[in-house]
């Protein structure tokens, strides 16, 4: 990822034309390395494809194509629209963007790529979507474990094409892990990492013969140089005090490649099968000439023809993940065209809305026009939620959520973890309640939120986003279903909470009548009204929306 400093991510913006508040830029950036699925719902013309657009062309990778829009149809009813599907007449693939962005982004993992679903809910989501959302639900974390076999290795390694067999050699020493001890070559030859380079790389026909010319010919070699020979065919690794300045740092670098490949955790997932040949394929039919093809399962990724950035050209393995530096985006308008989403869908993406537009941040407008405009927006900004000024943008990875966020979450911001256990114990009351899954995920954000900004209020502000993006959502139906649910919900937002406990959802609504001059819809909750009422505005304002579409018409839902 190209480094971008957090105060030119905005400008950037604008120098494209377009105006987002810094706090709604934040929060999508939180809710992506949260959970690489966002739903951005709203009035058509707010800017929900432009953001994710401009987002993706500014944080991803110059030298490539670093994002896909892909328009849904309304006639797709399975994956085949995203996943392509093998065509058995002439046996070619049929390679969708998303498949070509997928295999970008397994060729450049150190950037993320975007793939923008606009109006996803023109076609119903379950229908199209659903395996892809099994495999980001199929994540989990694997502690790594080092074993002792080339199996295990593949499962947590691979070799880039810069490494020389000389620096294979040295990493097989480091593994065997007996300083100062002579060995003879043929130990070395048969350790999983030198077995790993041979499966990688070598191409010749004489194997032991080069593995012994690497350690015995001259000082050219890194491996000549770093070895010394004690007896006949049996060497040691010298220590670096002996080595070159260049030598040595070259061996420490490959010392702490081999810790960062065994410590800590990694990320496992499922793949999606996509044929059934024994080979990579591309559209024509045409098999991989890759020499590691076929190849077992664990060893997919050894494959270097996937993608040719200079012919572009893909060739198509018979399984795949969905790349874990692929960040997902779908556009939402909501009409009799479109298709409600599901409460599986939303429990797994976080949900931003675009309904309010800021006309007198982006035109010129008198100061009349703009009082008329401002008494009538619902408008909340919280500009200095943002990173911190004069830093740069953090690299765009994923956090995979789980318990020890809700822990973390519980001990960082004690206030709104209670806040939360309230709302559940609000929605558990009316069957309503979520489950470990958003739980997670508002703790992960909770926690992302924390770490990348030292705004004063960013628990609050945070806290406000994750009610409204993730406990909000799913509450849907009608009169007698959601209106206590919603207004118990209320109740708990309440600057002054304790004033209205012990009330029911009639009491307390009449006496929110009473602050508001008589009806739920005189609340008029403005940004100034909410911020005055209520410790989580933006959530409060929803809610009040949806309660007064509840007494209008009898039925309400977050996204409209």
């Amino acid at each position: 990822m190209s480094i971008v400093k957090a105060d030119e991510l905005i400008s950037e913006f604008s120098r494209k034309g377009f105006h987002y508040s810094k706090d709604i830029i934040f929060d999508y950036y939180l809710s992506l390395i949260t959970k690489p699925f966002v739903i951005l719902t709203g009035i058509s013309g707010s800017g929900k494809s432009k953001i994710a657009e401009i987002f993706a062309e500014i944080v991803g990778n110059d030298d490539s194509k670093s994002y896909e829009l892909i328009p849904v149809k309304p006639n797709w009813r399975d994956n085949k629209g995203l996943f392509g599907y093998h065509n058995l007449i002439d046996g070619g693939y049929y390679l969708t963007p998303m498949i070509k962005l997928f295999l970008r982004a397994l060729a450049d993992q150190d950037n993320p790529y975007f793939l923008i679903l606009d109006e996803m809910n023109i076609a119903k989501t379950e229908h199209y979507f659903a395996d892809y959302l099994s495999l980001i639900e199929s994540r989990r974390i694997f502690e790594k474990k080092k074993g002792s076999s080339l199996a295990d290795l593949k499962k947590l390694f691979r070799y880039e094409t810069k490494i020389t067999l000389s620096e294979a050699i040295i990493l097989s020493a480091i593994d065997i892990n007996k300083p100062g001890v002579a060995l003879k070559i043929e130990e070395y030859r048969l350790n999983r990492f030198s077995e790993l380079w041979k499966s990688t790389f070598y191409g010749g026909n004489n194997w032991t013969a080069q593995y012994r010319s690497e350690l015995n010919q001259g000082t050219g070699r890194l491996a000549n140089r770093v070895f010394e020979k004690v007896a006949d065919g049996e060497y040691r690794l010298k220590d670096k005090s002996a080595l070159s300045a260049d030598d040595a740092a070259t061996v420490t670098k490959l010392e702490n490649m081999y810790s960062d490949i065994f410590k800590g955790k990694t990320v496992v997932q499922d793949n999606i099968v996509l044929h059934n040949c024994n080979k990579c394929i591309d559209e024509n039919g045409n098999s991989c000439e890759c020499e590691h093809c076929p190849y077992a399962a664990e060893d997919r990724y050894l494959c270097e023809l996937l993608y040719d950035k200079e012919t572009e050209h893909y060739y198509v393995p018979s399984e795949l993940p969905i790349p874990l530096n692929v960040f997902t985006v779908g556009t939402v308008n909501v009409d009799e065209t479109t298709y409600m989403f599901s409460p599986k869908v939303l429990d797994r993406s976080n949900v931003i809305e675009f309904n309010e537009v800021d006309f007198g941040g982006l035109y010129s407008l008198s100061p009349a026009q703009i009082a008329l405009v401002e008494s009538a927006s619902k408008l909340i900004t919280t500009p200095d939620f943002y990173f911190d000024a004069g830093t740069d943008m953090p690299q765009m990875r994923i956090t995979l959520p789980s318990a020890a966020s809700v822990n973390d979450f519980a001990s960082k911001c004690p206030t709104e973890f209670d806040v939360l256990i309230r709302l559940f114990a609000v929605l558990k009351k009316h069957n309503m309640h979520f489950g470990y899954r958003v739980m997670n995920e508002i703790s992960c954000y909770m926690c992302n939120a924390v770490v990348n900004t030292t705004y004063a209020n960013r628990e609050q502000v945070a806290f406000d986003n994750q009610i409204l993006q993730k406990v909000l959502p799913k509450i849907y139906g009608s009169y007698d279903k959601i209106w206590n649910p919603l207004v118990e919900m209320l109740g708990e937002l309440l600057n002054t909470r304790e004033d209205y406990s012990g009330l029911d959802a009639d009491a307390l609504i009449d006496k929110l009548k009473q602050i508001s001059g008589g009806t739920i819809k005189s609340l008029e909750l403005n940004g100034t009204a909410a911020k005055t009422y209520f410790k989580y505005p933006k959530s409060a304002i929803k809610i009040v929306e949806m309660l007064e579409d509840l007494e209008l018409a009898g039925f309400a839902t977050y996204i409209k």
